[in-house]
C-alpha cells in the first residue's frame, strides 16, 4: 500500500497537524508513506520524518494546470495507490481522481472545525464531487452525519484524531513569559472568530487573582479579528500579564511551562489542541463544543461556550484545586490509552483497505 497525504499548506494548524501526524504513523506500517503540501509551505515541514516522500506544489490559482501535471507525474512515478486529501485539497484531488480513474482509491479527510453550525455549510460543490470519492473520514460524529445526508459517498467513518508523543528537549531557558513563579494558563488555538480568544481574555481579566497569567498560541492571519485580539491584550488592564507568541512548532515545549490548558471556542470538530494539554500532563478548561466532552471524559472543567462567568469561574477553580496534579496525570494516561497513534492509524489503514 502506497499513500499520499495531501493537504493546501503546512502552517501549524490542526487539519495540517493531522495531515503530517497521518504521514508520520503510516511511515513503517505500509509500502510507502507520502505528503503532499499543495500552496504554502509552513512550521510544520520540519516535522515530516526523513522516511515521508514530499512533494511542494506551490500551487498559485484553483486551476493551476502545471501543479496538477506536477502531483500527477509524482503520483505515477511512486505508484500511489491512495490519495488521502485533508480538507480544502479535495477539490485537486478529484481532478487527479477523475484523470486516474480506477488507478487510485480517493479518501476525503473532513475536518471541518464549524461543527455547531454544519446548517451553514456550502455543500453544492461537495455535493458534486462526492461521486468520484471512494470514502471519507469524519472528525465527529456530526460530520459523519452530514456528509451522510448530504454527500453520494456511502463509505463514511468517524476516526479519531490522534497525536505522536515527542522526544521532550532539555532547555537552559524558559519560554512562556512573566513571572516564573505566575500559575500560568495556556490556549493554543489560531486566532480565528470560533476559538474566541476575546472571551477567554475577558475571562482571565475577570479572575481578579495574583501571580497568574495568560499565554496565548496560534498563527496571526492579520485580519480583522486577528487585529481584535491583539488590541483587546494591548488596551486589558491585565496587559502585562497577557502574552501573545504567534505560531509555534514546538507546542509541547511551551504546554510543559503551564499549569492549565484552556479552549474557549464556540464551535470546534475534534481539536488536536485538548490532546496535546493531555499528552503534555495539563488539565483543561474547555468549552462543550464539537468532540470536546468526548475527548475530556470525566478529565477536565467544562463550560458553556460563550459564558463569561462560566468561563472564569472554571479557571478559578483550577487555580484553587489542590489535586491539579493528580487529574493532570489522570488525564494524560486517558490521552495516551485512546487517542494513539497506533490505534487509530490502524482504522485508518483498515479503511483505506475497505475504500
Amino acid at each position: 500500500m502506497k499513500v499520499i497525504q495531501v493537504i493546501d499548506t503546512l502552517d501549524a494548524g490542526g487539519a495540517e497537524r493531522m495531515a503530517v501526524n497521518c504521514a508520520n504513523a503510516l511511515a513503517g506500517k505500509i509500502e510507502a508513506s507520502h505528503i503532499c503540501c499543495t500552496r504554502r509551505e509552513g512550521l510544520l515541514r520540519n516535522e515530516i520524518k526523513a522516511e515521508v516522500g514530499f512533494l511542494f506544489l506551490n500551487k498559485r490559482s484553483s486551476l493551476d494546470l502545471w501543479a496538477f501535471r506536477k502531483l500527477l507525474k509524482y503520483v505515477k512515478k511512486h505508484q500511489i495507490s491512495i490519495v488521502h486529501a485533508h480538507s480544502t485539497s479535495i477539490f485537486l484531488c478529484t481532478l487527479l481522481k477523475i484523470y486516474l480513474g480506477s488507478k487510485i482509491r480517493l479518501v476525503w479527510h473532513d475536518h471541518y472545525g464549524k461543527s455547531e453550525f454544519l446548517e451553514n455549510r456550502p455543500k453544492t460543490i461537495l455535493k458534486l464531487l462526492s461521486g468520484y470519492i471512494n470514502g471519507v473520514i469524519a472528525v465527529n460524529q456530526k460530520l459523519a452525519e452530514w456528509s451522510k445526508i448530504h454527500l453520494e459517498c456511502s463509505h463514511i467513518q468517524v476516526i479519531r484524531n490522534f497525536i505522536l508523543p515527542k522526544t521532550r528537549k532539555p532547555r537552559g531557558f524558559t519560554l512562556l513569559k512573566g513571572s516564573p513563579t505566575d500559575f500560568k494558563f495556556i490556549c493554543v488555538a489560531n486566532l480565528r472568530p470560533q476559538k474566541d480568544q476575546i472571551s477567554l481574555i475577558e475571562a482571565f481579566e475577570k479572575l481578579d487573582l495574583g501571580n497568574v497569567s495568560l499565554h496565548l498560541l496560534g498563527k496571526n492571519f492579520q485580519d480583522d479579528y486577528s487585529v481584535r485580539v491583539l488590541q483587546k491584550i494591548e488596551n486589558s488592564e491585565l496587559r502585562d500579564a497577557i502574552f501573545y507568541y504567534g505560531s509555534q512548532v514546538d507546542v509541547d515545549a511551551y504546554l510543559n511551562e503551564a499549569d492549565v490548558g484552556i479552549l474557549s471556542s464556540i464551535s470546534e470538530g475534534l481539536p488536536l489542541a485538548l490532546l496535546e494539554y493531555g499528552l503534555a500532563g495539563l488539565p483543561a478548561v474547555y468549552t462543550n463544543v464539537g468532540q470536546c466532552a468526548e475527548v475530556m471524559g470525566d478529565h477536565g472543567i467544562q463550560v458553556p461556550s460563550n459564558n463569561l462567568a462560566a468561563l472564569s469561574a472554571a479557571m478559578r477553580a483550577m487555580y484553587m484545586d489542590p489535586d491539579l496534579k493528580q487529574k493532570a496525570l489522570s488525564f494524560r494516561d486517558h490521552i495516551e490509552l485512546e487517542y494513539s497513534a497506533s490505534k487509530n492509524v490502524t482504522e485508518i489503514i483498515d479503511f483505506y483497505q475497505s475504500s
